[in-house]
C-alpha cells in the first residue's frame, strides 16, 4: 500500500539519517567500564536491548536508577566528544533532496539537547533540507512527544498526513499516539520485530511515497 497522501516527513536523526549505532555502542561500553559492567559485545547486542524510556536501556545493562543520572552524564559527555567521527546512511542526502523536489515538507525531531544536536548536524551541512528541527529539553527524559506534537499542532497539517520515519519503539509510539503514519528504519539503534511497516535503507522511503519517476535524484538513487 502506498503512502501518496503523505505531506510531511517527521526524520528521527540518530541512528535514522545519521549512522552513529556503533559510536554510540562503544560510548556505552565506556561507560559500562567504570561500572564494572559486562560491554554491549556487538551492534546486535546493542540493538537487542536498546529501547525507550532511555532509563529503561540503561536498567537492562546494569545502570539502575541508583547509577542512572551519573551513567548518563557521562555517556553524554562521551558521546560530545566525538562529534563528527559518524558518517550519514547512505542515500540519506539525495532521498531528503528526492523528497523537497517532490513537495513534501521535512522536519527533524532529536531526543537530544539543542546545542548538542547543533553540534552534530553541524558537519553535515543539513540544515536547508528542515523546515524545522525539533530538540527535547530534558536529557533523562528524552521523549520527542511534545515537541512533534507541537509542531504537528501548528503545521496546519492533519497527522495521518504525516510520515515518522525513526529506527525506535519511541517514534512508533509518538506517530501512533498523535495518528501519524511511521515507518521503521532497521538500520539504527533498535531491532523492532512488530508489524510495523519496516525498511532497510533509505532510498526505500521513495517507494513507499510511490516517487515522480522523472526527478533527477531519483535517477541518481536508481
Amino acid at each position: 500500500m502506498s503512502m501518496d497522501h503523505i505531506r510531511a516527513v517527521c526524520w528521527d536523526w540518530n541512528g535514522t539519517l545519521l549512522d552513529d549505532v556503533e559510536i554510540c555502542r562503544q560510548v556505552m561500553n565506556s561507560v559500562l567500564e567504570e561500572h564494572a559492567l559486562d560491554p554491549l559485545t556487538d551492534e546486535h547486542a546493542y540493538r537487542s536491548v536498546f529501547r525507550f524510556p532511555i532509563r529503561d536501556f540503561y536498567g537492562s545493562v546494569g545502570l539502575g536508577d541508583d547509577r542512572f543520572v551519573p551513567a548518563a552524564t557521562a555517556y553524554l559527555e562521551l558521546l560530545a566528544a566525538r562529534v563528527g567521527e559518524a558518517q550519514l546512511h547512505p542515500d540519506a542526502r539525495a532521498t531528503l533532496a528526492a523528497l523537497h523536489e517532490r513537495g513534501i515538507r521535512q522536519v527533524l525531531a532529536s531526543a537530544t539537547l539543542p546545542d548538542a544536536l547543533a553540534q552534530q548536524m553541524a558537519p553535515y551541512d543539513l540544515g536547508d533540507a528542515f523546515e524545522d528541527v525539533l530538540s527535547i529539553d530534558d536529557p533523562y527524559r528524552a521523549s520527542k512527544h511534545d515537541v512533534i506534537a507541537r509542531w504537528l499542532s501548528a503545521s496546519g497539517l492533519p497527522p495521518s498526513a504525516v510520515l515518522v520515519i525513526g529506527d525506535t519503539n519511541h517514534d512508533r509510539e509518538i506517530a501512533e499516539d498523535l495518528g501519524a503514519e511511521f515507518v521503521h528504519f532497521d538500520g539504527g539503534h533498535q531491532n523492532w520485530s512488530g508489524d510495523t511497516r519496516r525498511i532497510a535503507t533509505l532510498r526505500e522511503v521513495l517507494d513507499v511515497l510511490t516517487p515522480i519517476t522523472d526527478s533527477p535524484e531519483l535517477r541518481e538513487l536508481a
